[in-house]
């Protein structure tokens, strides 16, 4: 029985290792998913915005500085 105990605790541990790495990974993901959802919902300027931007300034409509 003295063999017995040792594997038994070791056979639980990996198993424990095993459950939390598996959790860290989930949460990961998790982390990875709501990343790129929040630059998905952030629309970079396009280059023809730009342009009006510029055309707005050659005529004098754009923005003050």
């Amino acid at each position: 029985m003295g063999v017995i105990m040792p594997a038994i605790l070791d056979l639980l541990y990996r198993e424990y290792c095993r459950a939390r790495l598996a959790e860290m990974r989930k949460q990961l993901l998790i982390a990875a998913q709501r990343s790129e959802t929040r630059e998905a919902a952030h629309h970079p300027a396009k280059q023809d915005d730009d342009e009006r931007t510029d055309a707005g300034r050659k005529t004098g409509q754009g923005m003050p500085n």
